[in-house]
């Protein structure tokens, strides 16, 4: 049986490669739109002048910023041809259309950088007019620094390096207290000796003769909250079989009806004494019993009175003095006869068993 062979031409190559390629190409532009680069890809972009008195390293493919937000690059960079020192070099940038309307026609440009090292991009800064730059429009840039201001930032800029320089010489002298850290070793080695004496006792917390310790290495603790957690088990399956004081008290009702008679005749007690039986109900409905006090409250006020007007012989002995006075010597010398009787009693015992 005879073999087909089929041998590819030149030209079927070249097809075939191109249709590889062209998918391929495809592939790529949609991954890269799916994935959001390709954002301002299809975006309209118009052309912006700015002369300036110097490029100074802005080159094609610089950035183009609009306070700080990238809006574009730079196109073309060449020599005006004026003898205007501020127009020498003539920078053509294309932006983004949709970024005019935020560009005041009074705007300036000027080459800035991030850092030191970085790359020279241009920044324009806006300005205050309200009318914004029209497509294909042209930029001033910011006047040329003055002699005075490269003065003040070489100024400045020594300051900051005098500052940097002191904190250095503070670094790597013994005379301060961040230097004997870094430089010393009686700080480091006092950091070093806390930090021992914290894990040696971390250490002695942690081992088995230590309460702690025992709670991770030995059962006891275990042991002693399982023996109360049974402790109160027992109870409570006490109390709820009706076992001791409690547990009668919880199963029974014997003590609440005891309770509740004793409210039930304490209550019947005082429906009848509103009644008026009994004795405290006779002494709530009759006034006889308050009269009588009355009348024995009115006797000992008059009698008080009599005494205090004098009268009788109570009376007489509160009000007179020399009655008063007269009983108290007498009280007194009686007093002094008794005190002498006790001291000689000799004195008073005279009696002869023959008299002559």
């Amino acid at each position: 049986m005879a073999e087909l062979e089929i041998k590819p031409t030149p030209r079927m190559r070249l097809r075939v490669f191109t249709l590889i390629g062209a998918g391929a190409g495809i592939s790529f532009v949609l991954m890269y739109l799916l994935v959001g680069g390709g954002r301002d890809f299809f975006a309209r972009r118009t052309t912006l002048t700015t002369y300036m008195s110097d490029a100074a390293g802005i080159t094609k493919d610089s950035e183009v910023r609009l306070s700080g937000i990238r809006i574009g690059t730079v196109q073309r960079v060449e020599l005006s041809g004026r003898l205007e020192p501020r127009r020498a070099v003539r920078t053509q940038m294309r932006v983004l259309t949709r970024y005019l309307k935020s560009i005041p026609e009074d705007s300036q440009t000027d080459v800035s950088a991030d850092n030191l090292v970085g790359y020279q991009f241009i920044d324009i800064a806006e300005g205050k007019s309200p009318i914004p730059i029209k497509e294909d429009g042209v930029l001033e840039s910011e006047p040329v620094r003055q002699a005075k201001d490269r003065v003040d930032l070489i100024e400045t800029l020594r300051n900051n390096l005098a500052q940097v320089d002191q904190i250095l010489a503070d670094l790597s002298s013994s005379n301060t207290k961040t230097g004997k850290f870094v430089v010393g070793e009686l700080e480091y080695d006092t950091v070093l000796l806390r930090i021992r004496g914290f894990d040696s006792a971390l250490h002695a917390f942690l081992t088995p003769q230590s309460d702690l310790g025992k709670a991770f290495y030995s059962a006891e603790i275990y042991n002693r909250i399982h023996d109360l957690a049974v402790q109160a088990d027992k109870m409570l399956a006490s109390i709820q079989n009706g076992e001791g004081g409690a547990g009668h008290l919880f199963s029974s009702d014997a003590q609440y009806n005891e309770f509740l008679r004793e409210l039930t005749s304490l209550r019947s007690t005082l429906a009848d004494a509103n009644a008026g039986k009994g004795r405290l109900g006779a002494a709530l409905q009759d006034d006889s019993g308050y009269r009588q006090i009355t009348r024995l409250l009115s006797a000992t006020d008059a009698t008080i009175a009599s005494l205090n007007a004098g009268e009788g012989q109570a009376g007489r002995l509160l009000t007179n003095a020399q009655l008063y006075e007269a009983l108290n010597g007498s009280l007194r010398s009686m007093e002094e006869l008794m005190r002498d009787v006790r001291v000689n009693p000799r004195k008073y015992l005279r009696f002869k068993p023959f008299g002559k």
